[in-house]
């Protein structure tokens, strides 16, 4: 298959309509009366999944995107780290979390699984197809860093939970890409993805106090970085460098998944 011929313009063009849409989404917070921090979230993400989501089917490329069926499950043990953070959020929690919470949570984190991992973990992988495996997983990851510095440094947070988010995410989307470089289909990424962001959220009570944990132990979000970002590493090294090939309506849908 030929590649993109515009990849990189794609991407740009991709990450600043997110960065434009986190900016003008916080305006519509007042006019539409939303208070509650969770209500904000759950508004902000599922009008991004359904903006999204018209500008992927819309064009025909949710195939591309990995948004088909015959997901590769012997890919959930590189998930692995996803499950320790979510082991040592939930061992500091103080208690469970209220049903409207967990609810909320929920709700919210289904929306940020779809809308990240179609983009990163599906349109970046549909972009760049015909580049290295390694090259893939890499850009995928960047950008993924990319646009959480941007928008977080575009908030109010201290600098320093910013900076770490960004490295954290840099490692969680080695992990995630490639975990997706060996498989077609983009739902198992969307599901751990969400069910990381619950067990987070969910375990502090609301993003807020989930990002004020952070601020608190920047070096404990370090250390975790850390760790996953050398299980990702890992990965990337084990992927090798054959060319990755989307998925499209012109080749077999498991033609390009990659073993390592």
């Amino acid at each position: 298959m030929a590649q993109s011929e515009k990849p990189y313009l794609y991407l740009v063009l991709m990450l600043v309509a997110v960065y434009a849409y986190s900016v003008v989404a916080r305006m519509l917070y007042g006019p539409l009366g939303l208070t509650g921090e969770l209500d904000i979230y759950v508004f902000n993400k599922w009008l991004l999944v359904l903006l999204l989501g018209g500008v992927v089917f819309g064009l025909r490329l949710h195939r591309a995107a990995g948004l088909v069926p015959g997901a590769n499950w012997r890919t959930l043990p590189l998930y692995w780290p996803m499950a320790l953070m979510a082991g040592l959020v939930w061992a500091g929690a103080d208690g469970l979390p209220s049903a409207e919470v967990l609810m909320k949570a929920t709700i919210f984190c289904v929306a940020v699984g779809i809308s990240e991992e179609v983009m990163f973990r599906g349109l970046v992988f549909h972009w760049f197809r015909g580049r290295s495996v390694r090259s893939v997983i890499v850009i995928s990851a960047t950008s993924f860093a990319f646009i959480h510095l941007a928008v977080g440094l575009s908030s109010t947070l201290p600098v320093e939970v910013i900076v770490g988010q960004a490295f954290l995410a840099f490692a969680l989307g080695l992990i995630f890409a490639a975990a997706r470089a060996r498989d077609v289909s983009v739902l198992i990424p969307i599901l751990v993805h969400a069910g990381l962001d619950i067990a987070v959220v969910a375990a502090q009570g609301s993003v807020s106090e989930t990002l004020d944990n952070e601020a608190a132990d920047a070096s404990g979000l370090v250390v975790i970085a850390t760790i996953v970002l050398a299980w990702g590493l890992w990965l990337l090294w084990r992927s090798g460098g054959a060319e990755h090939r989307a998925h499209s309506d012109e080749q077999p849908r498991d033609t390009h998944a990659t073993r390592a």
